[in-house]
């Protein structure tokens, strides 16, 4: 008995094992098997427990288990924490359920259905952890970009390491390791103590989840369609292609397969042994989860931003695309539908076809002129006098000929007979797909039928009458994009144009700082569309520099100083942020500006100068600084070019009218000294004869041959103008105004001139005698000559005598 019995559960595991086989490889047979259920919000967590019911949590953090049965949950009981969740988990006892939310994180106990433990934090909560020691790490996404250990008591004081650009998936492995994905696309591995220990560099984009979905594989998903597969032992990794490009939401493990949940309903399912994609389908919304059944169909659980939706994906044993529960000939490939169900095939060209789908009690139709070949069946020719028409499929009393007389446009459709603008709709607003836009000809399909769809994605446009709220194509220009979660403009489709990067969050960037130290700047831009931007600068603030993200015109700031490099002078120095630190700091810089700025005279200056007066720079500043040039400063500024160019021809014209009045004073001063000279020297010139002019000064005058007067023709001149009538020669104003401010000493006495007054030597200089009346001795040299030379009038013999005399008197005026 006991043999038998191990035969018999062998057998059974034998039979488990090859079925479990044949799920895997059955998958192909899957077909979408519709919508089985749908909830009016949107899920943050589904997940089986033990005993065959369903968590779920959604967007206002309300817990509840369910019991679901064909497809259909049903709520057992609920905890309401009415709170902006943003994801939530369940411990590997089942036990305790954590709830991450804008204003901290709760604890729920399953088994009393209440608040276990719940901590309240200034900053939002993106996600919470309970690690293997029953400690809650809570993590913070943006703003901390950090993960924080609690215990009962309050923050241990053990944290992660920041990481910079903010974290974008958080998973804590069975050793107590911690895994922290980042915005640039590293996962960074840290210990239970929150030291860095390792950096994964390999994936090629952002992760959006990480999963350990054993002690020795972490599995993470990508946002444009991508899953590493790595070792946590020895970090080895492979990845792999889902062969799509949406952003990863979740991922499962089940029967030797890996199944991955993404944005837009994909769900791939990957062979864990080799690490391969099985098949990928399509579902709805955004796959959070994915619920297998031991048969091989699965539930695919979709999110979208208002509501979440349970699709089942079911066999299709003769593989003809329509899934065992909707085929009504699940063994024959060549029929799928029996509308009538009297077991003659819908489709003409099957094996045992209907010639009247629609009708049980006619399938034959030998002559094929459209009457059922049972008499004795229902729905015969139903228009007897009217040749085009005999059948009326749907009862609307439209003829099913859509071309004779009274035709329906619709005969299959009971609730639509007339296509006015013939795009395929009903413009019947109560029927079936009704024609929303009846008298225009478009060829919208998925938020309303028969409209204007510029783009062509299935969307119509917007209008007065249909929203974006209602369903309307929020972007109706671009054919990649339809939906836009946040209303910033900016698509949700992460494949499609200026997709948003931020899709949870409204945003108006349109770029991003990336860090290079090779650049010149510092930073290049790169592209990012729809995330914060507070400052309105276009650059995403999560990328910007500290301090940076509320300043429009800086984004990035490279030696951390809290100024921006726009207007930080030196962006590689902290203590450098203006010419005036750069200039002080350095000694050497001669420039203009660097040696104003050590200038305490010239800053006092620049600091006096009002607002709207013109500003010298050090150069100009230096040459005027004079006390009345600059007193003239403003007045200067203030004149305009035409009239100091009047100023400057009126000085020259002055200049040049004094100048030529001066000559000609001296000019007749010239010619009465000389005529004076001549009179008493008896004609001799000074330069002429040294031994006149001796003879001159020792009263001998008139004893050499040179000097003296040879006849009385030498006074001819002067004789006729002993009343000094001179004939006019153009200079008597000028000589009369000279003449006037010279004053007495324009007065020429003859008698009293000497040589000496002539040369410009006052007779005070002139040596009296020696007392005994001796006369002084020649000196033996001449003193040195002034710079200008001999004075005028002056002969060398003069000099030799007088000379020193006159250097003692004027020789430093």
């Amino acid at each position: 008995m006991k043999r038998w019995l191990a035969f018999l559960v062998v057998f059974l595991l034998g039979a488990q094992a090859s079925m479990v086989g044949t799920v895997a490889g059955d998958l192909s047979l899957l077909t979408d098997g519709g919508q089985t259920d749908s909830l009016d919000r949107p899920l943050v967590l589904w997940t089986s427990l033990n005993d065959g019911r369903i968590l779920t949590v959604d967007n206002e953090g309300n817990v509840s288990v369910n019991a679901f049965n064909n497809g259909i949950l049903s709520t057992q009981w609920t905890v309401f924490l009415e709170v902006d969740a943003n994801k939530a988990r369940l411990d590997d006892a089942q036990e305790l359920v954590t709830i991450a939310h804008d204003n901290g994180a709760y604890v729920v106990q399953m088994s009393t259905q209440t608040v276990y433990w719940n901590i309240s934090t200034p900053d939002p909560v993106d996600d919470a952890v309970l690690d293997k020691e029953g400690d809650l790490w809570l993590v913070y996404y943006a703003g901390k970009r950090r993960a924080d250990q609690y215990d009962t008591s309050g923050f241990t004081g053990v944290t992660s390491t920041t990481i910079s650009s903010g974290i974008s998936a958080f998973e804590i492995l069975h050793d107590g390791r911690i895994a922290i994905a980042s915005y640039d696309k590293n996962i960074y591995v840290h210990g239970g103590d929150g030291t860095l220990t390792n950096t994964l560099v390999e994936p090629n984009g952002i992760v959006s989840a990480l999963v350990e979905v054993d002690n020795s594989t972490l599995l993470a998903g990508t946002t444009g369609g991508t899953l590493y597969h790595y070792d946590s032992s020895t970090w080895a990794s492979t990845s792999l292609s889902l062969g799509h490009t949406k952003q990863t939401m979740s991922i499962d493990a089940y029967n030797s397969m890996y199944v991955v949940g993404a944005k837009q309903g994909k769900t791939t399912f990957i062979d864990e042994s080799n690490f391969t994609v099985l098949i990928t389908f399509t579902a709805s919304g955004d796959v959070i989860a994915t619920l297998p059944e031991f048969t091989g169909q699965f539930f695919a659980i979709g999110v979208g931003p208002t509501d979440t939706k349970v699709r089942y994906f079911d066999l299709d044993s003769d593989q003809d695309g329509v899934n065992d529960l909707k085929d009504a000939f699940p063994n024959d490939a060549s029929q799928t539908l029996d509308s009538d169900d009297d077991g003659y095939g819908d489709n003409p060209n099957g094996n045992q076809p209907d010639a009247f789908p629609n009708e049980p009690t006619q399938w034959t139709d030998a002559d094929g002129d459209g009457y059922g070949d049972n008499v004795a069946g229902e729905d015969p020719d139903l228009f007897p006098n009217n040749a085009d028409q005999w059948a009326d499929a749907d009862g609307d009393g439209y003829g099913d000929n859509s071309n004779g007389q009274d035709g329906d446009v619709f005969p299959e459709e009971a609730t639509q007979w007339a296509d006015a603008d013939r795009d395929g709709y009903g413009d019947n607003p109560e029927g079936f797909k009704p024609d929303s836009c009846p008298t225009v000809n478009a060829f919208s399909t998925l938020d309303r039928y028969g409209c204007p769809d510029s783009d062509l994605d299935g969307y119509s446009n917007p209008d007065e009458n249909w929203t974006v709220d209602d369903g309307a194509d929020a972007l109706p220009s671009n054919p990649t994009q339809w939906l836009d979660g946040d209303g910033d403009g900016y698509g949700d489709a992460a494949d499609g144009q200026s997709a948003d990067a931020c899709p949870w969050e409204y945003g108006t960037s349109t770029k991003a700082v990336s860090v290079n130290p090779n650049s010149s700047k510092g930073y290049d831009t790169v592209p990012s569309f729809g995330c914060l931007d507070e400052d309105g600068d276009g650059y995403v603030d999560r990328t910007e520099s500290p301090l940076m993200d509320i300043d429009a015109n800086e984004h990035f700031d490279g030696d951390g100083d809290g100024v921006g490099s726009n207007l930080d002078y030196d962006d590689t120095r902290g203590f450098i942020q203006t010419e005036q630190d750069h200039c002080l700091n350095d000694k050497n810089d001669t420039s203009e500006a660097c040696i104003g700025w050590n200038d305490p005279a010239y800053q006092a200056y620049v600091n006096s100068v009002e607002e709207g007066t013109l500003l010298l720079g050090y150069n100009a500043w230096n040459t005027s600084k004079d006390n009345d040039l600059q007193g003239s400063d403003s007045t200067l500024a203030s004149v305009d070019e035409d009239t100091l160019n009047q100023v400057i021809m009126a000085g020259l014209v002055a200049f040049g009218g004094l100048t030529a009045l001066i000559l000609g004073v001296a000019f007749i001063l010239k010619r009465r000294k000389e005529a004076a000279t001549i009179k008493e020297y008896g004609g001799v010139k000074p330069g002429i004869s040294s031994e006149a002019a001796k003879e001159a000064l020792e009263g001998r005058g008139g004893l050499s041959a040179d000097g003296g007067i040879i006849s009385d023709a030498s006074w001819d001149d002067d004789v006729a103008q002993l009343n000094f009538d001179e004939e006019p020669d153009g200079f008597e104003d000028m000589a009369l105004k000279s003449r006037d401010n010279l004053g007495e000493a324009a007065s020429i006495t003859y008698e009293e001139e000497s040589i000496e007054a002539i040369a410009g030597m006052p007779a005070s200089a002139v040596p009296e005698a020696e007392p005994d009346g001796e006369t002084p001795e020649r000196p033996n040299e001449a003193p040195p000559l002034p710079e200008g030379g001999l004075p005028d009038g002056w002969t060398m013999d003069q000099w030799q005598w007088y000379g020193h005399e006159w250097l003692a008197k004027y020789g430093k005026n």
